[in-house]
C-alpha cells in the first residue's frame, strides 16, 4: 500500500468535494449547529451529517458538547490551506496573461505564496494609442501619497520631480530600494546635493546589486506592481493595483526582502 495514501485521501477530503470545502470555510468563522449549516448551505441533513462524518474521521471537524460543529486546529490548519489555494488560483485565473507572459522570478517564494491577497487587484493596461497609460497612472497614485516604498529596476520618468518638490516640502517619508544603474541615473538627473537636501528621516535610498526585474510600491494607500515580460523587456503597459489592506500588506513584504537585501546609501 502506498504509504502515501492517507495523505493524497486527505487532500482530496478537502479539496475535492465542493460541500466539504463550504464546511470547512463556514465553520472558519465559528462553532455551528447542524440546523444553521443546514440553512446556511442549503442542503439536506443526511448530505451534510456524511461530510460532516468525513471530516471527523480525519480529525478536521469535531462536535461539542451543546452538539455543535466546529473545526479542530488540524481542520483549521487545513481550510487555511484550501482557503490560500483557492484565493491563489483565483488571482492566477483572473489575469492569466499578466501573471504567464512576465518573468516572476523577482517574487520569492514565501511572498508568491501569498499572492491571494491580490484578488481584488486592478489590472491596468495600455492601448496601442496610449501605451503608457498604466505608468502614468502609477505616477499620479505616488504623487497623492504621504508615505512611499518603492523598488525599480527601471527609471521612472518624473521620480526626481517628485522626490525632489513633493517630497522636499511635505512631511512625506519615501524609501527608494534601486538598482546600481537606477540609483544612479537618480542622483544624475536630480543632482546629488539637492537630493541630499531631502535626506534624512524623509528620503532613504538603497542600492540593490541584483536586478529583481520588476517595479514595485506601497503607500499609504495603494500598492502596484508592474513586471518584465518572458523576453527580458520591462512591460511598461501593464500595472496591477489595489487599495485593499491585505494586497499592501503583501507588497510590504516583498519590499522588506528587497531591503533586507540591499544596502544603505549615503550620499
Amino acid at each position: 500500500m502506498d504509504k502515501n495514501a492517507d495523505v493524497y485521501k486527505s487532500l482530496r477530503l478537502a479539496i475535492c468535494s465542493e460541500q466539504r470545502r463550504a464546511l470547512l470555510f463556514s465553520l472558519m468563522e465559528r462553532e455551528k449547529p447542524l440546523a444553521d449549516l443546514k440553512k446556511e448551505l442549503k442542503t439536506s441533513s443526511p448530505a451534510l451529517v456524511h461530510a460532516l462524518r468525513e471530516l471527523e474521521g480525519y480529525h478536521f471537524v469535531g462536535q461539542d458538547r451543546t452538539r455543535k460543529y466546529g473545526l479542530t486546529p488540524i481542520g483549521r490548519s487545513a481550510a487555511r490551506k484550501v482557503i490560500d489555494y483557492c484565493r491563489m488560483m483565483e488571482v492566477l485565473k483572473k489575469y492569466d496573461a499578466f501573471w504567464s507572459e512576465h518573468d516572476l522570478r523577482g517574487i520569492p517564494d514565501q511572498v508568491f505564496d501569498r499572492i491571494g491577497s491580490l484578488r481584488d487587484a486592478t489590472l491596468i493596461t495600455g492601448t496601442p494609442l496610449d501605451i503608457f497609460k498604466a505608468m502614468r497612472r502609477f505616477v499620479e497614485l505616488l504623487q497623492d501619497s504621504a508615505t512611499v516604498r518603492f523598488v525599480s529596476s527601471i527609471y521612472i520618468p518624473n521620480i526626481d520631480a517628485i522626490v525632489l518638490e513633493k517630497f522636499a516640502s511635505e512631511e512625506t517619508s519615501i524609501e527608494l530600494v534601486l538598482t546600481d544603474a537606477v540609483l544612479q541615473h537618480l542622483i544624475d538627473e536630480a543632482g546629488q546635493p539637492r537630493l541630499k537636501g531631502v535626506g534624512g528621516k524623509r528620503l532613504t535610498l538603497r542600492v540593490l546589486h541584483d536586478d529583481p526585474k520588476l517595479v514595485t510600491v506601497v503607500t499609504d494607500r495603494f500598492m502596484a506592481l508592474a513586471l518584465y515580460r518572458t523576453d527580458d523587456t520591462f512591460d511598461y503597459s501593464s500595472t496591477l493595483t489595489s487599495e485593499n489592506p491585505e494586497a499592501i500588506a503583501w507588497s510590504q513584504q516583498l519590499i522588506d526582502h528587497y531591503v533586507s537585501v540591499s544596502a544603505e546609501v549615503t550620499l
